[in-house]
């Protein structure tokens, strides 16, 4: 079986769709006109998983679920439940001194869910910026309100460190937002309906499905094992900068997650720390969350691979850190739950 009819029949079950390849062919953007006017401008803004979510106390009609769930698959690709290896590397103590033993991997089931195709772009964000997200606290977590407005631009608008005047740079649009803290990226995706995917989660995109069986499954990047420089926006592969999200595509996942692999880290939900053995207490300095992926100044394409962990301050808004959110599969409405509400 090809690989778009596997992601075609999973996705099928939970529309009803009868079709095994509805994503192995490009889907329109829903222009959403016949849509009432409040759905319209949820999915426009691409905010459709707000009409999606079971967990919405609001009820919308059959022609605004029809029209988020087309929004849904063009902008989102489905990753089926599995199991995954985590790279963890041990503080141990020897000799009274410590070394850094060598990585153990452990196995962690995934649920299925959706994973955006590409980093949210400038654009993208924009919209978030000009609704006032910054000013709405249901967003942010109550230890931060106290500082939350001071996450500005360089002229001391709200907005990623990146922009000017409340504004992306006019020319870089199509490409990820950067300058944005973990916090910011997770108010972004709460805003969208949305949340950041768990390292899990996000290494099961880009290492899934598994071609051969065995402990080392796994590939260390989307399209194989070897690293092929032409398809990830690394160090060696000649930028210096950020380039659009729909990019690359040949270093794209099989079912069309894009750029997994360079341009930007990527902020995770999940806190990065060492594990330790014995009585060794690791005490870390500031609360660090992971990123995954490498960006367009990584040097080495060992820290670019699917199984590579690192981690960054909650607080730092870095050059080369954007992100991609998330929905897991179960929180959505099926099919059956729209058509009893209509």
């Amino acid at each position: 079986m090809h690989i778009p009819t596997i992601v075609g029949d999973a996705f099928a079950k939970w529309t009803g769709r009868q079709s095994a390849n509805d994503l192995s062919t490009a889907v329109q953007f829903p222009d959403a006109v016949d849509v009432p006017l409040d759905s319209r401008r949820l999915i426009r803004n691409r905010r459709y998983c707000n009409v999606l979510s079971k967990h919405c106390e609001l009820e919308f009609d059959s022609v605004s679920l029809e029209c988020a769930r087309k929004a849904l698959e063009h902008d989102m690709a489905y990753v089926p439940q599995g199991i995954v290896r985590l790279m963890q590397d041990v503080v141990v103590e020897e000799d009274r001194r410590y070394r850094l033993k060598q990585s153990t991997f452990v196995p962690v089931q995934v649920e299925s869910f959706f994973l955006d195709r590409d980093c949210v772009t400038n654009a993208d964000y924009a919209r978030f910026v000009q609704a006032g997200g910054y000013e709405d606290h249901q967003y942010w977590p109550q230890e931060t309100l106290a500082w939350v407005l001071q996450f500005v631009d360089r002229t001391g608008h709200v907005g990623p460190n990146m922009w000017s005047h409340g504004q992306p740079p006019a020319d870089l649009l199509d490409h990820p937002v950067v300058g944005i803290c973990w916090y910011e990226a997770n108010a972004y995706a709460r805003w969208v309906g949305k949340r950041l995917p768990t390292t899990a989660e996000w290494q099961r995109a880009g290492t899934w499905p598994h071609m051969r069986t065995g402990a080392a499954a796994e590939q260390r990047f989307p399209w194989g094992n070897a690293f092929v420089r032409s398809k990830a926006n690394l160090w060696k592969h000649g930028g210096c900068a950020t380039i659009p999200v729909d990019a690359l595509n040949d270093g794209n996942t099989p079912n069309g997650v894009r750029q997994l692999i360079g341009n930007v880290w990527e902020w995770l939900d999940s806190r990065f720390d060492s594990a330790s053995e014995g009585d060794v207490k690791i005490i870390l300095e500031e609360v660090l969350a992971e990123v995954r992926g490498g960006a367009f100044d990584t040097y080495f394409a060992s820290q670019a691979t699917c199984q590579f962990r690192t981690g960054q301050p909650v607080l730092n808004r870095p050059h080369n850190v954007g992100f991609r959110c998330c929905i897991s599969a179960t929180d959505l409405r099926s099919s059956t739950e729209n058509s009893e509400n209509n």
